[in-house]
């Protein structure tokens, strides 16, 4: 979950609050190619929940969230290293990897373990064990209240095409401009409001951006199929 964004007041603020920046997404996104498609909205983090779920309910198509987990390096529990899907596609940032010396071994033995530890529950929690629905043939469109490093994005990618997608989109309302470069070169298409070359993160451009309460998140799984 994502908290309170604390900046200067200075900021430049794009969005009052997630409801003001989901129906901006929305009016700039072309609907109408979606309801005609065969697709499936996949929300790619707890926060980007709220966003899939409303704009799949705009498109009148299925629900579904990729869970993710972050594989951290072994001696500073805040250096993001990897991340990692529930159908264990690993996205690593190698520079790091390499500066400080760390094995491939341990990042795949991370992935396992939180596949275990963390993703595994959750599919129990919210899906009674089941796996992902099938996505081979379908139009995905992966969708998050906002990207910042892309790791998360680039994750969620390598498993759609794991699991056999037609075509991948994304929709978010704000990103970094070298990070969306570099995802419009991998997938079919990227639909995002604010693309910034001095990005700093994704609540400094949400006047409001408080903690989705936990029971609003919970209120959607039980929507999902």
């Amino acid at each position: 979950m994502l908290g309170n964004s604390q900046h200067s007041p200075r900021r430049k603020i794009f969005f009052e609050n997630r409801e003001d920046a989901l129906a901006k997404l929305l009016n700039n996104l072309p609907l109408n190619f979606f309801l005609k498609e065969d697709c499936v909205v996949v929300g790619i983090s707890f926060a980007g929940v709220y966003f899939a779920h409303k704009l799949a309910q705009t498109i009148k198509a299925p629900l579904a969230v990729l869970f993710t987990a972050s594989i951290y390096a072994p001696n500073n529990p805040e250096c993001e290293i990897a991340m990692a899907t529930e159908t264990k596609d690993v996205v690593i940032n190698d520079s790091l990897v390499e500066s400080f010396g760390i094995s491939l071994d341990y990042v795949y033995g991370e992935v396992e373990r939180q596949y275990d530890d963390k993703m595994l529950p959750l599919i129990y929690q919210h899906r009674k064990g089941n796996p992902l629905m099938s996505f081979k043939n379908k139009h995905v469109l992966l969708v998050d209240e906002g990207i910042d490093s892309g790791i998360t994005a680039f994750a969620s990618i390598k498993s759609m095409v794991t699991l056999q997608a037609k075509t991948i989109y994304c929709a978010t309302p704000v990103a970094p401009l070298e990070v969306a470069k570099a995802i419009e070169e991998t997938i079919d298409g990227v639909f995002c409001l604010y693309k910034l070359k001095d990005f700093v993160d994704v609540g400094y451009y949400y006047r409001d951006y408080t903690e989705i309460p936990v029971s609003t998140i919970e209120k959607i799984f039980t929507q999902i199929q």
